[in-house]
């Protein structure tokens, strides 16, 4: 009898402690907004989720469905940019719980609607170090701050290169302010600016007048580019360069940025 008592007791202290363990160790349901954020929270927690957008979305300007608010609803936690970059979130993000919910960088000085906040590694740091304490997952930024020192330096030796030659690059659609701001690049104009808005008849002449004057080494274009518009201007010898603001075709955060950093790179490269 006292061998029965003995055995059922350890069978109950093996079976608490297994599903201590299990909470322990199930992972939280994260539903990251963008595909951007979903590489950030990647970074921190070694995890891959399936963003709310498709990747190549933008989230300025999207119609939330009823089986997306199923799984804002059903997700225990919801990473997000915040109401002015997601307006779209604002009504329905009221009725989260905010325990169930994560704004990046909240407290930020404001930010305004069409601004591409996640385009630079200071936003993004500041962001990795807060999820990483929310979600109480270990993170160390040392490789974060090595890998943005050296794209920092190989961007600096290529500005002085193009400052030599007199020369700079267009963007088709102002969207990496963060970027620039941080390697201290400047474009020297684009064809819309940060609010969509179609450019004026002077916007185009002061275009036109540039790369005439032999001063535009290449453009940036991105999802949003009127090719039309574009080679009306512009000669097919300016280069036409790609870049990826919604980081649709990136698998790391890191790896992101290295590919704005790459595409700045090859501009007034043969």
């Amino acid at each position: 009898m006292l061998v029965s008592v003995r055995f059922i007791s350890r069978m109950w202290l093996f079976c608490a402690l297994s599903s201590v363990s299990a909470i322990a160790s199930a992972a939280v349901t994260v539903l990251p907004s963008t595909h951007a954020l979903s590489l950030v929270i990647k970074e921190v927690a070694g995890e891959t989720f399936v963003p709310l957008l498709p990747a190549n979305v933008s989230p300025h300007d999207f119609s939330l469905k009823p089986s997306h608010i199923r799984r804002l609803q059903k997700a225990e936690l919801v990473v997000w940019l915040g109401p002015e970059l997601e307006p779209y979130l604002a009504k329905v993000m009221l009725h989260i719980p905010k325990h169930k919910q994560f704004i990046i960088n909240r407290g930020r000085s404001a930010l305004k609607y069409g601004e591409h906040p996640w385009t630079s590694p200071e936003y993004l740091l500041q962001g990795l170090q807060q999820l990483s304490q929310h979600l109480n997952k270990p993170w160390s930024s040392k490789t974060w701050v090595q890998q943005m020192n050296n794209l920092h330096e190989e961007l600096f030796f290529h500005r002085r290169s193009l400052q030599e030659k007199n020369q700079g690059y267009l963007v088709y659609h102002d969207g990496i302010g963060g970027f620039e701001a941080y390697f201290g690049l400047t474009h020297l104009a684009s064809f819309t600016n940060a609010d969509d808005q179609p450019p004026g008849a002077k916007q185009l002449a002061m275009i036109e007048q540039l790369a005439n004057e032999q001063k535009v080494a290449c453009i940036l274009i991105d999802h949003e580019v009127r090719p039309k518009l574009v080679n009306a201007v512009l000669k097919p010898s300016i280069k036409r360069v790609a870049i990826d603001i919604l980081a649709a075709n990136s698998t790391s955060i890191i790896g992101y940025i290295t590919q704005l950093q790459q595409a700045i790179l090859s501009c007034g490269k043969v």
